[in-house]
């Protein structure tokens, strides 16, 4: 969930680290008054701007990114509610930072490097943002309170602080930026698509799962084929399993045949979170999930309220026995935010 641009910028090299053997410890979210900050598994963080108790919504938001490496360069989005015109001023606390091209998409302002730092020391220090556009209308304003927590935050995490580098907390100390290893999953190619299970095959799953009185009506059960291993038919299934007022459950489970006619299926099993739902047998419910057969993967998006500026989303790879966390982001309190942060990555490489 966090900017297009700033993930391309993220290609840091770090020596792989086998996942396989190793727990899935997600990133800690932080919040501060009207900011909130989070670092991934590899030390790579981001900080947000927040609604504050007396802002609306159509004010901007402001997303700091920066990598865990030693050039670490700073990246800054705003987004605006209704850009208009082709420039913009950033003023912070009345004095203006930076000017420059509103750009076409999501985020009409974006700095990189130098003048992405400048403006993040700016409002580190500052009590409020105002970006105005042409003719010095005002495009959006917003609170600072919060950002020094935030990006002191980040520069604790990354070893940065008290450095020349830090967001916040400059200083003189010798910069020893910390970065953590990108874990690498390997994963077996599932190749050509075989059977999967019938009807008369699934709705017996159904009969005997904890979804049998709970299915939503709105999601239908559904089945992809996993290829075929070792003389054995692998298949995903997945079970409606409720619904909430905008969030769709479904139970994964895995199939397995030798002849394609006679399946028997077993909860599909997940590297995070690392215990399962004891009421629900043993299955882990995904939220709004979809499969991607060519990339082997299936997400799961759960809105903590319908305008989806609070939840978690993650995103799993199937390796031919489970599913491994590829991609995880949250977002924990509910103000307006609709970029999450990320709290996991890792590199997925195919085997056949």
């Amino acid at each position: 969930m966090s900017m297009p641009f700033v993930r391309t910028a993220l290609a840091i090299s770090l020596l792989p680290m086998p996942l396989q053997a190793a727990p899935v410890e997600l990133g800690k979210q932080f919040f501060h008054k009207d900011w909130a900050a989070a670092c991934d598994n590899t030390l790579s963080c981001e900080a947000q701007s927040l609604i504050g108790d007396s802002q609306d919504e159509s004010m901007p938001t402001v997303t700091v990114s920066r990598a865990s490496d030693g050039a670490g360069p700073v990246q800054i989005g705003i987004s605006l509610a209704e850009p208009k015109g082709d420039r913009y001023r950033l003023l912070v606390d009345g004095r203006l930072i930076e000017s420059g091209t509103l750009a076409k998409g999501e985020y009409p302002v974006r700095l990189e490097g130098a003048a992405a730092m400048k403006l993040a020391r700016a409002i580190g220090r500052g009590r409020k943002l105002v970006v105005r556009g042409a003719d010095n209308i005002v495009l959006g304003q917003l609170s600072l309170n919060g950002t020094a927590a935030a990006f002191t935050h980040i520069d604790v995490v990354q070893n940065r602080a008290g450095t020349r580098s830090a967001l916040f907390a400059s200083g003189k100390r010798a910069l020893r930026a910390k970065s953590a290893p990108l874990p690498v999953i390997s994963a077996q190619r599932i190749g050509k698509q075989y059977i999967i299970p019938d009807a008369g095959a699934i709705v017996g799953l159904v009969e005997g799962s904890a979804c049998a009185e709970a299915s939503s009506g709105v999601t239908e059960n559904s089945a992809y084929s996993l290829g075929k291993h070792d003389g054995t038919y692998k298949a995903l299934v997945m079970l409606s399993c409720g619904n909430g007022a905008y969030n769709f459950s479904s139970a994964p489970y895995i199939g397995s045949s030798t002849n394609g006619k006679k399946w028997s299926f077993a909860p599909a099993r997940f590297d995070y979170p690392a215990e399962s739902d004891a009421a629900m047998g043993g299955v882990q419910l995904l939220v709004n999930s979809s499969w991607d057969a060519e990339s082997q993967q299936i997400s799961s998006y759960a809105k903590g309220r319908g305008i989806g500026d609070c939840g978690s989303a993650e995103t799993y790879v199937w390796d031919g026995n489970m599913f491994r966390l590829v991609d995880a982001f949250a977002m924990e309190e509910c103000r307006g935010s609709i970029e999450w942060m990320r709290l996991w990555r890792a590199k997925v490489e195919f085997r056949d």
